[in-house]
């Protein structure tokens, strides 16, 4: 056996066993039609990423599924890769032109691109090496990236088919548009925040009299394009005024009355102006009404007149623009009230800039034919979510769903296969080369223009469960590894990439993508805050691998899962406490190799007959250990997994059995047994913590190279005995019992005391109460029918000279006492003013610290003491 350090360094052995996984291509594997397949596909982090809490617990777990199926013999494979992450990347280079006083039109489409890539290759690849030093083992050879020619040859695809089957349209909408991205958004990347403003009361002059319309807003610069201003038709205070004419303030157009069932008569006074090109809801109530809706407000959110006249107010800032009118409107007598009011506003959640609903023309998916098979396949159970109530969000999501704005006005990420003709008619095609031919056949032209958007990155990202397998091509590993097993990913995102996935992949793939969804909690600090750079309480996990290694970090966070709580309170000292776990294992490691016994080749147990009951016990807590955290996997309760490992290694093992083997009796079977237990052990915990275990089976006896492809524990191979389990488990009772006694009597460590054991105790039994309980044992009569009975009848005796002591020392205080009792009932005065109840306690105090002095006396008697 090799020479073991005495103390366990994480850093060194970290480092050097990935780089050999590494090197053996360990995590790698080929499509196996002989194995059933086990595959999940990472969420590709976003290039712009760097590891936080959040990706270390969703791929830790991820990456414990992956080595315990790998070890129960799964065709095992973990697809990683990296998101191109549009508009976030696009923003970061941004920032670094800006700081060479450049902007990106300065560069042109195709070199800003170039230096996007140049960026990409430089630090692109970040959390990749970040998930390795976690202990990541994804099959690093397949590494993938959304922007991959394959992968964007995928999207080219996908969008051809949805446009050519009418699911993918060009039409005028409200978007939501972020004016410092100038580009739009989806609805989900829309955050809503609320906001403390204010409600404006304006008056609306009825045409012609005297009299108004009072209309409630939090938008007053807005109104330069209102063209109605709408009730509810069951109002009875507005019943004669729809079909009226109003002149619209400050600007003097003419709108009018008109009535709409979605106008809430609670909200302000119960009339709202109507800007069909500004609010989602103005929108709807234009097109049902036919009005026309004119823009006011630009890309730059800036007032703009190129619609409608909007006066002197051209070229302000939405926010300049809204104190201008608000005074203006004051001065003209025409501001009713101003009123403080809380409301939610959207922003984008990539720059927290605020969002403004523009009327702008772009690209949708139509998603109802789409979410109906996904509603369809999760109602039939093809889909199941962990915990299960997220299957209810992601239903009600789909029932709910609209269509799906994928066009963005940004330049990095998958441009639109579309162009168009100088007459304006659409042409989509994978190449400017195939587009050309349509155009010809078609149009009659060859002069194409293409469309400069790109696809929202959620497009690409949809697709990713089959198109990082070849889509579509027909590859082995799309046969073998599609669908895959499990998606482990946050609840923020089943909108956002969740469904579209599933629906994606019933429409391309004929079946859903994965078959489980397991929803990993969020992390909050200590206090349950959420961590943010203002509050300071941000974690950066590398920071604690670095200071507890990745095992011990690992661990650490398992320990703190519970199935169903979506909220980790991340304390740090569980990392702590996995360090020293650690430690204990690897002090195990080294008594175990440090044996005179010498340990025999792996997996050899002694004959049945030849075990003691130690032995019996350890191996049937292991056999139960196994079973419980197989199933606790398998239903991805990590928690409970790691809580079945840890007081089984801990206590059982290092603290109890350990101590065992040190009966003289155990000396035949010891070694077989502690090695044989240590090897499952490690092969037990590996998939949490995969360095300490690779480090600890090596310098044991061990079948194969490594424990990254060593089989999970057989729990046909270890041996059970319940009834021996059960004895031990009385002589433990009993060792705590006595061990208990030892502190109450200040025992020190060494010191031995007595204990009589029944005659019904085998002398092996006796052995190992002796040795655990520091004693020494003195056989009496029988005492019950079982072994595990005799046990627990046993009675310890402290040493005389102890006992001795103890009761001179009680016996002190008891003559104290009497005598201030006595002296008490005999002051008359007592015994005259006091209560008769308070007397009587007193007196009956008297004699029960005279009867337990009389007591301590005989006992003090009997020991050959004096008084």
């Amino acid at each position: 056996m090799r020479e073991i350090p005495s103390a366990y360094n994480p850093k060194a052995t970290e480092d050097k066993w990935y780089k050999l996984w590494e090197s053996k291509k360990l995590f790698h594997v080929e499509p196996d039609p002989e194995r059933k397949p086990y595959t999940i596909v990472i969420p590709p982090p976003n290039i712009t990423g760097i590891l936080h809490m959040g990706h270390a617990l969703n791929d830790t777990v991820q990456d414990i599924l992956i080595r315990w199926r790998r070890m129960e013999g799964w065709n095992a494979e973990w697809l990683p890769g990296t998101d191109h992450a549009g508009i976030a990347t696009q923003n970061v280079v941004e920032k670094m032109l800006a700081k060479e006083g450049k902007k990106r039109q300065d560069l042109g489409r195709e070199k800003f691109i170039e230096r996007v890539w140049q960026w990409r290759e430089q630090y692109g690849t970040t959390i990749i090496s970040q998930l390795k030093r976690l202990g990541c083992s994804c099959d690093w050879d397949r590494t993938r990236f959304t922007m991959d020619e394959g992968l964007s040859d995928a999207v080219n695809e996908v969008f051809i088919r949805l446009y050519e089957k009418g699911l993918i349209y060009r039409g005028n909408y409200i978007i939501n548009w972020c004016p410092r991205c100038q580009t739009a958004l989806s609805d989900e990347e829309a955050q809503h925040k609320d906001l403390n403003g204010s409600l404006y009361y304006i008056k609306y002059p009825v045409k012609g009299e005297n009299r108004h319309v009072t209309v409630a807003t939090t938008r007053p610069e807005t109104m330069l394009g209102d063209v109605a201003v709408a009730v509810n038709p069951t109002d009875g205070r507005y019943k004669n005024l729809v079909g009226e004419t109003l002149i619209l303030p400050l600007m003097n157009r003419e709108i009018k009355v008109i009535a709409d069932d979605i106008v809430d008569p609670e909200f302000g006074t119960g009339a709202v102006k109507i800007t069909p090109a500004h609010d989602p809801t103005d929108y709807e109530i234009g097109l049902r009404h036919k009005l026309p809706m004119p823009s006011v407000l630009d890309a730059d959110a800036r007032i703009v007149g190129s619609d409608i006249a909007v006066g002197r107010y051209e070229g302000m800032s939405r926010e300049d623009a809204r104190g201008a009118i608000v005074a203006a409107l004051r001065s003209q007598g025409l501001l009713v009230e101003e009123k403080p009011y809380r409301y939610a506003i959207a922003i984008s959640e990539r720059t927290g800039e605020v969002i403004e609903p523009l009327l702008s023309l772009q690209w949708f998916v139509k998603m109802k034919p789409l979410a109906e098979p996904a509603l369809q396949a999760f109602r039939a159970g093809k889909v199941r979510f962990v915990p299960e109530r997220y299957g209810r969000t992601f239903e009600q999501w789909l029932e709910n769903i609209r269509d799906w704005n994928i066009s963005r006005q940004i330049w990095w990420g998958h441009q639109l296969p579309v162009w168009y003709t100088p007459d304006g008619s659409v042409v989509v095609a994978e190449s400017q080369e195939e587009a050309r031919d349509l155009a010809r056949k078609q149009h009659g032209t060859d002069q194409l223009t293409r469309d400069p958007d790109t696809l929202d990155t959620w497009f690409s990202s949809g697709l990713w469960p089959f198109s990082i397998l070849g889509w579509p091509e027909s590859t082995p590993e799309l046969e073998h590894w599609y669908p895959s097993q499990v998606l482990v990913t946050g609840w923020e995102i089943i909108f956002l990439w969740v469904a579209r996935m599933v629906m994606l992949g019933l429409k391309f793939m004929g079946r859903v993508p994965f078959k489980d969804v397991f929803v990993a909690p969020l992390i909050f600090d200590a206090q349950g805050r959420k961590m943010s750079k203002s509050l300071g309480n941000v974690i950066d996990p590398l920071s604690l691998v670095e200071t507890y290694g990745a095992d011990a970090f690992r661990m650490g966070m398992m320990r703190q899962l519970r199935l169903e709580s979506q909220e980790v309170r991340f304390n740090e000292k569980r990392c702590e406490e996995a360090r020293n776990f650690n430690n204990k294992i690897w002090n195990a490691l080294r008594y175990t190799l440090a044996l005179p016994d010498g340990l025999p080749p792996a997996m050899q147990l002694p004959d049945a007959a030849n075990l003691t009951i130690a032995d019996k016990w350890i191996l049937t807590r292991l056999h139960q250990a196994v079973n419980d955290t197989g199933a606790a996997f398998d239903r991805y309760d990590f928690g409970i997994a790691a809580e079945t490992i840890w007081p089984f290694v801990w206590y059982e093992f290092c603290d109890w059995y350990l101590e065992a083997t040190k009966d003289p009796n155990a000396r035949e079977t010891r070694a077989a047994v502690l090695s044989f237990v240590l090897n499952h052990a490690m092969r037990l915990l590996h998939p949490i913590e995969p360095f300490i275990t690779e480090e600890v089976w090596l310098a044991l006896p061990h079948d194969g190279d490594t424990i990254v492809t060593a089989s999970w524990p057989d729990l046909a191979e270890i041996p059970t005995d319940v009834e021996a389990a059960a004895t031990f488990e009385a002589l433990r009772r009993k060792v705590e019992e006595i061990r208990n006694l030892r502190a109450e009597l200040g025992l020190a460590p060494r010191e031995r005391l007595t204990v009589d054991v029944p005659s019904n105790v085998p002398e092996a039994a006796s052995s190992l109460l002796a040795t655990l309980a520091v004693a020494d044992v003195a056989p009496v009569a029988e005492q019950g029918g079982s072994i595990a009975e005799g046990l627990l009848a046993a009675e310890a005796r402290a040493p005389v000279k102890v006992l001795s002591e103890r009761y001179k020392k009680e016996g002190a205080r008891l003559r104290a006492e009497v005598e201030r009792s006595e002296h008490k009932l005999a002051d008359q005065r007592f015994v005259a003013n006091a209560k008769p109840d308070v007397v009587a306690k007193e007196r009956e105090k008297l004699a029960s610290y005279q009867r337990e002095l009389e007591r301590i006396v005989t006992m003090l008697a009997e020991m050959g003491e004096a008084k």
